[in-house]
């Protein structure tokens, strides 16, 4: 549902804006799922948005809804980046043409266990903590559960949404319109299962206990917009023991 909501840029946008504080003239590139493959034997990567805005900055906005490998964001974040910079620069272009690159993880758990709703990293001298290295790159995570009184009224509010679905203002009432009319676009919603089952064909991604991420999602998806067990079973190949315990720790975290 995010991938589908934000592909729109009248709603990607506001939401850049929100996270990192920044004004966008415009974005000129937005795909979802967007592939970024890798040499022969090495690990490419799908992200889940991939953003392109009109001065050439990118960006990579993730949501993550399972935290069973929280500790590993750091290093996930920094492959990201380092395939996303791949063959950016042609073979005579100097290092100053380099983009800027933001990653942004929305994580609906906290994933540095410090009660913030927003943690951003750039690099920094370990010596002067005032000198940053200026490599263009930044790193977002966002902890819907956070404490948002440090954080801008508009991000809070974005926040509160995604964590409980609460319209507080203009955006994040054009954000609900946009999921209510994609939940009643049955055309879509099949589309987006059969995708889903293409990409689970296609990549056999490894989870917890031999499921895939990509199961895992499909019954996300489905839970949320309360579609029979039954049809969930069947579009997600999960076992019904299976889809309750995933129920449930999804009633937990809300």
């Amino acid at each position: 549902m995010f991938r589908l909501v934000m592909e729109k840029n009248n709603l990607c946008k506001p939401l850049i804006e929100r996270i990192l504080g920044i004004k966008i003239k415009s974005l000129s590139y937005v795909e979802a799922e967007k592939s970024f493959e890798a040499k022969l034997k090495t690990k490419g990567i799908r992200l889940d948005l991939f953003v392109i805005d009109e001065d050439g900055v990118a960006y990579d906005i993730e949501m993550q809804m399972d935290n069973s490998y929280k500790q590993f964001l750091g290093k996930r974040s920094r492959y990201y980046v380092s395939l996303m910079d791949n063959g950016a620069l042609k073979k005579d272009e100097p290092y100053s043409h380099l983009r800027k690159s933001y990653v942004i993880f929305i994580c609906t758990f906290d994933p540095f266990g410090k009660g913030l709703a927003k943690y951003t990293f750039n690099a920094i001298c370990n010596e002067d903590h005032s000198l940053v290295l200026d490599d263009g790159v930044t790193r977002v995570f966002i902890n819907t559960e956070g404490d948002r009184h440090k954080i801008s009224k508009e991000l809070a509010n974005l926040i509160g949404y995604i964590s409980t679905g609460k319209v507080t203002d203009d955006y994040t009432r054009q954000l609900d319109e946009e999921v209510r009319e994609l939940r009643n676009d049955t055309g879509k919603g099949v589309s987006y299962m059969t995708y889903m089952q293409t990409l689970m064909e296609h990549e056999n991604i490894g989870f917890d206990k031999g499921l895939s991420q990509a199961n895992r999602e499909t019954a996300i998806i489905m839970l949320q917009n309360n579609e029979p067990l039954n049809k969930i079973a069947m579009y997600s190949r999960l076992t019904m023991e299976q889809i309750n315990e995933l129920a449930a720790s999804l009633h937990r975290v809300h």
